[in-house]
């Protein structure tokens, strides 16, 4: 460790020239590199952030997700509403399958709750 401070203070000297305070300033920022507290504080900080960007990320993922169910069951709802008044208008069964993209059997559950 001594050496490293040698080294650094040799640098900041022929970089620099004389500074009075070079000596603790240098052993500030060795300790610095060595000292756990500082270590587990940057840990901490990049987890805090890890977590609140996975955070922010899940929310959006959640928000899409959300939005793609709720076009999925208003396109399956809308079907079922055009079967309905097809069902209503008389129209085949087979003409209804082909209209909706619905089975005959969902077709036929949804006669039955007509009535």
């Amino acid at each position: 460790m001594t050496t490293i401070i040698e080294n650094i203070n040799s640098y900041f000297l022929d970089t620099y020239g004389k500074y009075e305070n070079i000596d603790e300033e240098v052993r500030n920022m060795v300790k610095s590199f060595y000292d756990p507290k500082v270590e587990e504080r940057g840990i901490q900080k990049g987890m805090e952030k890890g977590i609140e960007k996975g955070m922010a990320q899940g929310i959006e993922k959640g928000i899409e997700k959300g939005i793609e169910k709720g076009m999925v069951q208003g396109i399956e709802k809308g079907k079922i509403e055009v079967a309905r008044n097809l069902l209503k208008m008389g129209m085949d069964l087979l003409a209804i399958v082909q209209a909706t993209g619905l089975s005959k059997e969902e077709i036929k559950k949804i006669e039955a709750d007509m009535n």
